[in-house]
């Protein structure tokens, strides 16, 4: 009796190992994966070729005056020596505005504090020997700017001057939880008659602090922050699921947020699965334990929309189980699969 119990058990196991089949076949190795994976970027970088890093123009704010005055802006001029000249008036398309002495008078482009020096020149010109004027901006109706996407309250907001990317952060309310580790900021280049678009790094900015990503918003500006990328990392893990991405996250980052290899784990079956595009054959990279623990685990890294998949051992899925007991088939034992 002993000997046919040994011998069902060895049929047991024998027939166990072979049920593990593995789930995705490798189609490429690493070093053709990461020459791909390059050419695949450069492809894509091409594509997007007018985002630019911002210049050191870019980064400079205006010296004088709070806020650019334009067109539809309703303004109240005061003259504090007489009041027969004070007025509110609106911005006209010409960026003009109608004033009591002077008829129009050109302010487009100019910040409040640079309009009231003009005012006060022209009025001293001609009529008054030491005028003293004051611009109070009623509306805000010419430059704003859009706050759009991983904002906590995203939206179009006044814009002023000597405002940078930090502060129209916190203009929002600061970042969501969901916000990327990038910025793209379309502005209007009139030099150019067409929109330009600036690329923000906010790991650096914000992480490390690289105030030279720290660009200088403009009126018209529009600021997009799209959420983070993720990845899905499936099989013989801990913990199966969807995992956010941030800058330079590796394998091993992955793998370890996942709870780590199971103990069924195939170790030398650990896929990194890769979208290259439409139309195009995704890539199946193999790697073991060994290769992870050598380095490329350290230097791999993810990419938006990655799959980690751990191929299970036969062997390991065997002996993971919740133990033998009595029973089974009539062998006296019974096996729990750890998947379960």
């Amino acid at each position: 009796m002993a000997l046919y119990r040994l011998f069902c058990i060895a049929l047991f196991v024998f027939f166990f190992s072979g049920c593990a089949e593995e789930q995705f076949k490798a189609n490429t190795d690493l070093q053709k994966f990461q020459q791909i994976t390059q050419e695949a970027e450069k492809t894509k970088a091409g594509d997007i070729n007018i985002v630019q890093k911002p210049t050191a123009a870019s980064l400079e704010t205006m010296d004088v005056g709070d806020y650019i005055l334009g067109p539809g802006d309703l303004i109240q001029v005061t003259v504090f020596e007489t009041k027969d000249l004070d007025s509110v008036v609106r911005v006209s398309s010409r960026g003009q505005i109608s004033l009591p002495l002077l008829n129009n008078v050109d302010i487009r482009n100019l910040t409040a504090a640079e309009a009231e020096e003009k005012i006060e020149s022209l009025l001293k010109a001609s009529y008054l020997r030491d005028p003293h004027v004051s611009i109070y901006i009623k509306e805000h109706v010419s430059k704003q700017i859009t706050l759009v996407g991983s904002f906590k309250k995203p939206g179009t907001y006044d814009y002023v001057a000597k405002r940078k990317l930090l502060d129209v952060i916190a203009i929002a309310e600061g970042l969501s939880e969901k916000a990327g580790s990038s910025a793209y900021i379309t502005r209007f280049d009139e030099k150019k008659g067409g929109n330009v678009n600036y690329f923000i790094d906010l790991d650096q900015l914000i992480r490390k602090g690289n105030m030279a990503q720290n660009i200088a918003i403009m009126g018209g500006d529009v600021v997009f922050i799209p959420e983070t990328g993720q990845c899905f990392v499936d099989g013989a893990v801990r913990k199966p699921g969807t995992y956010p991405l941030r800058s330079g996250m590796t394998i091993a980052e992955v793998i370890t947020l996942a709870g780590g290899l199971a103990n069924y784990a195939d170790s030398d079956k650990i896929k990194l699965i890769r979208h290259m595009g439409e139309g195009k054959e995704r890539q199946v990279l193999s790697l073991s334990r060994n290769d992870l623990l050598g380095g490329v685990g350290d230097t791999l890294l993810i990419k938006d929309q990655d799959i980690v998949f751990a191929e299970s051992s036969a062997s390991g899925t065997l002996f993971s189980g919740s133990g033998f007991t009595l029973g089974f088939m009539g062998t006296g034992v019974s096996f729990t699969n750890p998947k379960k």
